[in-house]
């Protein structure tokens, strides 16, 4: 009988759910979470072990961002108490985390800047090619 109740115990045992929910402003940036796209903001991702991740963030016409977040352990998942919270809770534990990020539009380009910047790129390329010959 104990067995029995044993297996029941197991079988209605909840577990941790772990995930971080990002944001972004503007919302839809393409989020990625170490070099893996999770898709776009606000997304939420789900994790299974603590520490340091790499967030990336991208969105046309803001300049890409890159952090390193750091997923921190909660007291109900420290040793011994994270027996309770994955094995013996008979409900589903959340673990969430949150980062919100602004993201820096892109500064103006100044197109005859950058045509300028070409044409002496051009030169410079033109005359490497004539000092091989």
């Amino acid at each position: 009988m104990r067995w029995i109740s044993l297996l029941a115990l197991v079988a209605l045992s909840g577990c941790v759910e772990r995930r971080l929910w990002i944001r972004t402003e503007p919302a839809g940036a393409i989020v990625s979470i170490n070099g893996e796209v999770v898709g776009a903001s606000p997304v939420s991702w789900r994790f299974y072990q603590y520490g340091v991740v790499l967030m990336e963030a991208e969105k046309e016409g803001y300049a890409p961002m890159e952090r390193k977040v750091r997923l921190v352990k909660p007291w109900f998942q420290q040793p011994v108490a994270d027996f309770f919270a994955d094995i013996v809770i008979p409900y589903r534990v959340h673990d969430d985390h949150e980062l919100n990020v602004v993201l820096q539009r892109d500064p103006p380009r100044d197109e005859a800047a950058l045509d300028a910047e070409v044409a002496a790129l051009a030169r410079a390329a033109k005359r490497a090619r004539e000092a091989e010959r």
